[in-house]
């Protein structure tokens, strides 16, 4: 009877001693408000190439030249999101203050880098209004069929880039079938206009972008096609398989009728050329290993770069005007070389290697990575290396070093550098 009573003594007295352990169930829901973002100090030191043509080209005309080239950047990318009722606005932002120590020039930008408002009238349809970055594609360093998108750095992959102003509405279903898992449908319309999306396109228009994607068994797939009211158009697909849970193969192919490439013409200097029906693809896989490292690996053709003998052209109109010291000569071969010849993926053939390694031989917080881009056509490459150490959630430290390789007359070979060291200190709120 005794131990009766007891129990129901503390039954009944129990709810006043858990008052110290109650909480809000509405402190653990998501907000409708939400702001973040990264602050970044990134210093870097370049040692230069200075038998390289992009060199000469550079600094031809000063009696001195800098040893060494340092840059200081302070960047600021901010977030803020808000979402209630299938109404979600989002926007980010890019701040940043460079110094480039040999040229002494300071430099301010702040632009808009995505500012939409996407709403969902139920699970199936939205619609989006604003500046938005389109990211489509399979491939993890290049994506031919990124229409709506820029290409990616290949020394800073996750780097955050700019939108376009668009308009879209998007439908998505799924289904319980085995074979049709899941269907969408994305309408996108970009126009150019004056200022407005002006390194989209030329001339005045609107571009008419479809997007269809398609899971079937265990195959992701998608189909694109551009078209703009002058008729000019684009069209392109990509696929996505696991073949084990820890291996994925992937590959995207686009075709574009016509494309403009800045060529060396016959009296010697650089004009732009119509190429017709040309094609842009990769093809690639990852492999994730028992030992947690990733593996990646792909092969890129891009049918309207520069072929081997259109880019030696390049390095001969280069070297015939250091030659002739005609200053007329080299100040038009310096413009369109910088202009055209500064770009990712100039040339036809690449493949890229990467591997990345989690905390390597216990030492937590750290993951190194080695990457590779070697130019097939002339046989120059790009080397990287890559490490990160993140302790904290709200800061992390990274150090890379690239290193460029080739020959006088090579791709890589013909950079201003030879070496960079960067460093990394980035702060999240």
């Amino acid at each position: 009877m005794t131990k009766i009573l007891i129990f129901l003594l503390l039954f009944i007295i129990s709810p006043v001693f858990s008052q110290d352990y109650d909480f809000d169930v509405s402190e653990f829901e998501k907000k409708p408000f939400e702001f973040s973002g990264t602050t970044e100090f990134r210093p870097s030191l370049i040692i230069p190439e200075k038998k390289s043509l992009s060199w000469k080209l550079k600094y031809f005309d000063k009696n001195s030249t800098p040893n060494l080239m340092d840059t200081y950047l302070l960047l600021v990318v901010p977030s803020a999101k808000f979402t209630k009722n299938g109404l979600s606005v989002y926007s980010s932002g890019d701040g940043r203050i460079i110094y480039n120590n040999p040229e002494k020039l300071l430099d301010f930008d702040l632009s808009l880098l995505e500012g939409y408002c996407k709403y969902e009238f139920n699970p199936r349809w939205s619609v989006l209004l604003g500046k938005k970055l389109y990211k489509w594609g399979k491939g993890y360093i290049y994506n031919p069929v990124s229409y709506a998108g820029r290409q990616k750095d290949v020394n800073n992959v996750g780097a955050s880039l700019e939108g376009y102003y668009s308009a879209s509405v998007e439908y998505v279903k799924s289904f319980s079938s085995k074979v049709l898992k899941n269907l969408s449908q994305e309408i996108v319309v970009i126009p150019v206009y004056k200022e407005l999306n002006d390194d989209y396109d030329t001339g005045d228009k609107h571009w008419f972008l479809f997007r269809t994607y398609f899971l079937i068994v265990n195959t992701d797939y998608e189909l694109f096609f551009t078209v703009s009211e002058d008729f000019d158009y684009k069209i392109g697909v990509a696929a996505a398989h696991n073949i084990l849970t820890n291996w994925e193969i992937h590959g995207e192919l686009s075709f574009l009728p016509e494309t403009d490439k800045m060529l060396i013409s016959e009296n010697g200097y650089p004009e732009q050329h119509a190429e017709k029906n040309t094609i842009q693809s990769i093809v690639g896989t990852r492999y994730l290993s028992p030992f947690n490292a990733t593996f990646y690996l792909e092969y890129i053709y891009n049918g309207a770069g520069l072929s081997k003998q259109e880019m030696q052209d390049w390095y001969t109109t280069a070297q015939n005007a250091f030659d002739s010291q005609n200053t007329q000569a080299i100040d038009l071969v310096r413009e369109k070389w910088f202009l055209n010849l500064n770009e990712q993926f100039i040339m036809n053939h690449y493949l890229y290697f990467k591997i990345q390694y989690p905390e390597p031989f216990n030492f937590l917080y750290f993951t190194p990575s080695l990457y590779l881009l070697f130019n097939v056509d002339d046989k120059s490459f790009l080397s990287g290396l890559d490490m990160n150490y993140k302790r904290f959630n709200a800061v992390s430290f990274n150090m890379k070093l690239i290193g460029l390789y080739g020959k006088t007359n090579s791709e890589f070979g013909s950079k201003i550098s030879e070496l960079k060291t960067e460093l990394s200190a980035k702060f999240f709120f």
